[in-house]
């Protein structure tokens, strides 16, 4: 159920994007790059995502209507923080906090808890890995339409199945720079309808992208899918995200569970 935990992803999501004021429209070398321009600005374009401050989703998985995983995020997007929570057994909650854009996986920093009570030493590192790795991964099935230009990624036209697709590989970034993708788009609004992908570890996927959702901001909607179904119609991902307006400090001080552990 997982696609690449993309290293380069955690460093591209952190920093707001229009630090110098406002975002630079990405170059349109060939036509992958204005594929996933349209692609960009059907998810609201560079500018709302800009000026998005914060995000606030959950990532389920359900298998044959039952649950089998559910994960709590909250990311301060322009303070480049990031809280992530997770069902660690049958009822026990695991919640790190970390700071994404340096966080190292081989020298891991932040605070992680179980139920409330912060662990240290191995526990805690092995931890802080985890959940880097699943904000990254959570994150890109929500953000993947805006990530098209991001460091290391190599776009190209995938003409193969009868209408453009924008294939989507790597660069030695990444845990698993072998991966690759393929984005479905709907040809009127140019946004991302759905997506495959072939993973390094060999395993393949195809997922429609549905019920889009828009999270105001001051430069506009950013449209996510909230909802996304696999092919075999028995798996289904759901990403509910809201905006955060303003930041809740205590997400970022206090391990007290916030998500349910049943």
């Amino acid at each position: 159920m997982r696609p690449s935990l993309l290293a380069v992803l955690a460093v591209a999501m952190t920093a707001p994007l229009g630090a110098c004021g406002g975002p630079a429209p990405p170059p349109l070398a060939t036509a992958a790059d204005s594929l996933a321009f349209q692609i960009t600005e059907g998810a609201g374009g560079l500018a709302a995502w800009d000026a998005l401050r914060g995000l606030e989703f959950e990532w389920a998985v359900v298998r044959d209507s039952a649950e089998l995983a559910r994960n709590r995020h909250v990311w301060d997007k322009h303070g480049d923080r990031a809280r992530t929570e997770w069902r660690a057994g049958a009822d026990s909650v695991m919640v790190a906090v970390f700071t994404p854009s340096t966080f190292d996986p081989d020298a891991p920093t932040g605070r992680v808890g179980l139920d409330g009570t912060e662990l240290t030493g191995p526990a805690a590192s092995e931890r802080l890995v985890e959940a880097y790795g699943r904000f990254v991964n959570d994150g890109y099935w929500l953000l993947a339409p805006l990530k098209v230009f991001d460091p290391g990624v190599r776009r190209s036209l995938d003409t193969g199945s009868g209408f453009d697709r924008l294939a989507i590989a790597f660069d030695s970034v990444g845990l698993t720079p072998g991966d690759r993708y393929w984005i479905e788009t709907d040809p009127v609004t140019g946004g991302m309808t759905g997506w495959s992908y072939i993973l390094q570890s060999g395993n393949e996927g195809a997922w429609e992208w549905l019920d889009p959702t828009e999270l105001e901001t001051k430069a506009g909607p950013v449209v996510l899918a909230r909802t996304k179904v696999s092919a075999d119609g028995r798996s289904v991902i759901f990403t509910e995200p809201r905006a955060l307006t303003e930041i809740d400090e205590a997400e970022f001080t206090d391990l007290m569970p916030r998500l349910s552990a049943r």
